[in-house]
Order: structure tokens, then C-alpha cells, then sequence
């Protein structure tokens, strides 16, 4: 009873049913040290519907890469700070810029999709827990798409690999944690026009991650589809394609980004020339039916369209823009292009990549098993702040 009491008090004068409102704002990192200040936020903290909640009320943070030191870090909006998210050493001496760097496939749920070297692996920052993926894969394979499956609830990668000597790209599904082996995904196309264009290839995932949208992966238009938007339905794992609005009319000078805004799959199309941009919204999905939202650009993205193109200036979410307008200069902007604040940007070989970060203490089966002691024996190169 005395022990009750206790825990009552260490609420103060709060009512019981604001403490979890209050704790599901709380980034992890502090939310798993409060779970020492007693046992019902010991036992809140491993609720798997507070842990959902919490999840769902962490902010997007957009993922920088500094490739000069080697580190991913995020930036907070609310406050225009970035911070590391975790380094890459080696013996004691960091990685050059190319093939040895860390490079982001993908972020789902909290999770990140990582490679470094020739070394694949998932793993959740906030926990500091991680998984090396098995190592089936034959030579040169490339990430095109990372999410989870709603259905059984597992978390999946779909990469594609060169095959045959007529170059013509082969898909597979490998399912994290699952004893299943790496499936080679026949393709069921819509259409041979389709089918051509999946044989062609896509973007990888690290440059033009796909959305996940109604079950269904989204891919930006791509030359090698024609310009079309490729869908990828992840339960009957067939593809598609929608055409993008009219009159977008994109072309290789174009910078074009799929995201989710306000339970609407929304496209945003900039030209690199011109300070102009064009927000799409696809007010009726099943009639494909887009919506124009001009807006006037006070910046002009930095660097070629070819370098644009792949992603790695503008990040548009859903109520804001980051922009690195020039070398060291990383500005935050709204969807009404309004100036909301720099961030410090000292860093050389800094870029903006095409992920977010909504960190969570989600994890799945096969990162539960693990000891969070801090440490990172699964792939000890890794270390966090």
C-alpha cells in the first residue's frame, strides 16, 4: 500500500490520464530513462499500444549524410538543430567518400536500412539494437524499397539484381527475421509496357526511396518507367503503373518527390532553372484525379539538375521544405515558402537525403532477442552518441 502511495506522488498533481498523454512526447532516449522513476512507467513503457502512441506522435526528422565525418545525423525542425544519429569507424580511422562510406537504402518505422561496404544490415537508433542481414544475396544487389507488410506484420526489403546476358533486371522479397528464404518474386505486371520497364530497373532506394501508400509502393516518375509512377501492391506483390498529372510535363531538368501529406499521396515538382515549384495532390485516388497548388520559390536549389534529380537538395515533407540552397547553407522552409530558420551547417561533404527519421522503441521479433547494453557487437564499426 505504502509502495502505491509512493507511486502516486511521484506523479504529482497531475491525473493518472495525462501521464501517458504527456510521456508519449517524450523522445526515446529520455522516455527509457524515465522508466527507472517507477514501476508504472517501467510497465507504460513496455505497453505495446503506448509504445504505437509514441511512435506516432515523434516528429519526421529529415536524415543528413556528412560524408567528411563519416555520420548520419538528423535534423529537429522545432528547433532547427541537427544531431548525430550514429558514425562509422574502422580501426580507428573513418571511411573515404565512395564505396567504403555509409550509405541509407531505407527508414521505416523507426528502422534504418544500412550499408557500409559490402555489409548490409537493419537496425533501430533509439535502442541502439541492429541485425547484419543474412548474406544470400548474390554480387551487385540494389536496394529499391524498404517497408512493412501490414498484413503479417513483417518488415521487408525489395531489391533487384542484373541477370542474364541480356541485362535485364530480376526482383526479390527478403523478409527480415524469417526463417523463409529470399524469394525471387516472379513479375506480374499490368502490362508488357510494365513489365519492360521493371526490366529496365529502377533508382536506388538510397536516392528515390518509394512511398508506401494504401498498401501500395509509390516510386517517383523515372525514365526507365516511361515517366510513369511504378506501384508496387505489396500483399498480391504485383506492379503497376499511374500516370503522373498531365501537366507536369517532367523532364531530366526536373526534380520530382513523392510523399504523404494529410492522408493524400502528394507529388512536388520544382525545375531547376526556375524559381517556381507545383505541389500535386491526388484528390480521388481511384480516379487518379491530381489537383495543382502553384508555389513561388524565394531559393534556388544548389548544384546541377543531375545531381538534383538524384535527390540530394531539396527533402519536401508534409508542412516543410529543407533546402540546401548552396554549400554550407541549409535553410528550413514551409509549404508557403516562408523562411522558418537556418541550420548550422559547418560540415563539408554535408547532403540531404531522401529519408526521415520517426524514431521509436517499435522492435520487431527479430531485434527483440537482443541485449540493449548500449553496445553494438552485431557490427561494432557502428558507434552511437
Amino acid at each position: 500500500m505504502a509502495a502505491k502511495e509512493t507511486e502516486r506522488r511521484s506523479f504529482g498533481d497531475l491525473p493518472e490520464e495525462l501521464i501517458p498523454e504527456i510521456l508519449a512526447c517524450v523522445p526515446p532516449k529520455h522516455l527509457l530513462r524515465f522508466r527507472a522513476a517507477c514501476k508504472a512507467w517501467c510497465d507504460l513503457a513496455a505497453d505495446p499500444a503506448f509504445i504505437r502512441k509514441h511512435h506516432s506522435r515523434q516528429p519526421a526528422q529529415p536524415l543528413l549524410l556528412a560524408y567528411d565525418e563519416h555520420c548520419l545525423e538528423a535534423v529537429n525542425l522545432g528547433t532547427n538543430r541537427r544531431r548525430a544519429v550514429m558514425r562509422v569507424t574502422v580501426s580507428g580511422r573513418v571511411p573515404s567518400i565512395g564505396s567504403d562510406a555509409l550509405a541509407l537504402h531505407g527508414s521505416c518505422d523507426g528502422l534504418l536500412l544500412l550499408g557500409f561496404r559490402e555489409t548490409f544490415l537493419v537496425c533501430n537508433p533509439a535502442t541502439r539494437q541492429g541485425a547484419r542481414l543474412r548474406l544470400l544475396f548474390r554480387d551487385g544487389p540494389e536496394f529499391v524499397g524498404f517497408y512493412r507488410h501490414a498484413a503479417s506484420g513483417e518488415y521487408r526489403v525489395l531489391y533487384h539484381l542484373v541477370e542474364g546476358l541480356d541485362g535485364e533486371y530480376s526482383y526479390y522479397v527478403l523478409s527480415l527475421g524469417s526463417q523463409q528464404a529470399i524469394r525471387d518474386i516472379e513479375l506480374l505486371a499490368s502490362s508488357a509496357a510494365v513489365a519492360a520497364g521493371l526490366a529496365r530497373g529502377l533508382e536506388s532506394s538510397s536516392t528515390s526511396p518509394p512511398v508506401l501508400f494504401r498498401g501500395r509502393l509509390h516510386w517517383r516518375p523515372q525514365r526507365s518507367q516511361g515517366g510513369n509512377i511504378l506501384v508496387f501492391d505489396t500483399d498480391a506483390e504485383s506492379f503497376s503503373w499511374i500516370p503522373p498529372p498531365a501537366e507536369a510535363m517532367l523532364g531530366e531538368r526536373h526534380h520530382a518527390q513523392l510523399f504523404e501529406m494529410d492522408g493524400t499521396l502528394a507529388m512536388f515538382c520544382c525545375h531547376q532553372s526556375a524559381q517556381k515549384s507545383v505541389i500535386w495532390f491526388m484528390e480521388d485516388y481511384e480516379q487518379m484525379n491530381w489537383v495543382k497548388h502553384p508555389v513561388e520559390l524565394s531559393f534556388t536549389p544548389a548544384y546541377d539538375p543531375a545531381v538534383l534529380y538524384q535527390g540530394g537538395d531539396v527533402l519536401v515533407l508534409e508542412s516543410d521544405m529543407l533546402v540546401l540552397e548552396s554549400p554550407g547553407k541549409l535553410s528550413h522552409y514551409d509549404k508557403m515558402d516562408k523562411l522558418q530558420g537556418s541550420v548550422n551547417c559547418f560540415a563539408r561533404g554535408l547532403r540531404i537525403t531522401p529519408h526521415v527519421l520517426k524514431e521509436s522503441l517499435i522492435l520487431p521479433e527479430f531485434l527483440r532477442k537482443q541485449q540493449n547494453d548500449g553496445t553494438c557487437q552485431w557490427f561494432p564499426e557502428l558507434e552511437f552518441p
